[in-house]
């Protein structure tokens, strides 16, 4: 038992980060909710709601809304960084699974790279009227 756990200790680490990630989501989810339950209440009053509940409902439209071209930087670094740890530690007969590894890492790096330049130069075509 106490080889098992030596072994996969690090498995810790991303099941802690999914279950802080959804607490994060839940909690967002359970403000919005509440938030549009008081703006139907305003709304069958007929009463204009108050700044803040709109504030919240707001912030969750507005943090939808990212600079994909810093992204597309961002993740060509990675890219970048992975293809050069690939190609650094990829040489010779024993250096294949780091060749490999960092190689569909660098290769994912990019997809999402060029998904986030064809998505920032959709939006800019978008928002100047073609």
């Amino acid at each position: 038992m106490i080889e098992l756990f030596r072994e996969f200790f690090w498995l810790i680490f991303p099941i802690l980060g999914m279950g802080i990630a959804f607490l994060a989501v839940a909690g967002e989810f359970g403000r919005q909710k509440k938030a549009l339950e008081v703006l139907r209440t305003y709304a069958e009053k007929g009463v204009e709601p108050p700044p803040s509940v709109l504030a919240v409902l707001s912030r969750a439209s507005s943090e939808k809304k990212k600079n994909p071209m810093a992204s597309f930087v961002f993740f060509l670094v990675l890219a970048l960084g992975f293809g050069v740890v690939a190609w650094w530690l990829g040489h010779g007969n024993e250096g294949w699974p780091f060749l490999l590894g960092f190689g569909i890492a660098s290769f994912v790096m990019v997809a999402i790279a060029a998904s986030n330049l064809v998505s920032a130069l959709s939006n800019n075509s978008s928002t100047n009227g073609g």
